[in-house]
């Protein structure tokens, strides 16, 4: 008898562990090879402290993943945001975690196929892989004075106002924060 409960546990962190890896080839050619990797709370903090946002400003997050940067967002300075993300596994858990949220919208969708024209705020946590075609976008449809973050990685062709590392993330990773130009 007792030689079921091990068997469970196992059980259940295999089939946790099997979905994740489903979810994740599922989108496998659309997201180029990223996977679904939450931003740790240290990164949010510190990303929501150096980008203060204006009550009801549209904030958006590409490949959102778990939603937290939203939620974050959203509790912290009142904007309305929205999520893209490819990762059912992913949806799933921003779309929990920003349930009971009126301010928060969660899409699946490819965030290369969505209008950006009326962000005040982007942040992304991406793959280098897809940051010039992503850089490109923004120039293309970012208004003047709208602000993108990047965790990890800088958008090719911009210069970015500063770089944040923040302590206790691993690595001391960089968030490169950029303004659109008047």
């Amino acid at each position: 008898m007792w030689i079921l409960a091990p068997l469970a546990l196992l059980g259940g962190l295999f089939l946790i562990k099997f979905v994740y890896v489903v979810c994740t080839a599922m989108v496998l050619p659309k997201t180029r090879g990223a996977l679904f990797v939450a931003t740790p709370q240290a990164r949010v903090k510190a990303f929501l402290e150096s980008m203060p946002m204006e009550e009801n400003a549209l904030f958006i997050d590409l490949g959102c993943g778990d939603g937290r940067v939203i939620s974050g967002a959203v509790k912290k300075y009142g904007v309305r945001a929205v999520g893209y993300d490819l990762n059912p596994l992913a949806l799933l858990t921003a779309k929990t975690r920003n349930l009971f949220s009126s301010r928060a919208k969660i899409k699946a969708c490819d965030f290369f196929r969505a209008d950006l024209s009326q962000a005040d705020y982007v942040f992304c946590y991406l793959f280098p892989d897809v940051m010039h075609d992503l850089s490109q976008k923004l120039k293309d449809e970012l208004k003047p004075g709208a602000k993108a973050a990047s965790a990890n990685f800088p958008l090719p062709g911009w210069s970015p106002y500063t770089v944040i590392k923040p302590k206790g993330a691993l690595n001391h990773d960089p968030i490169y924060l950029y303004e659109v130009e008047e």
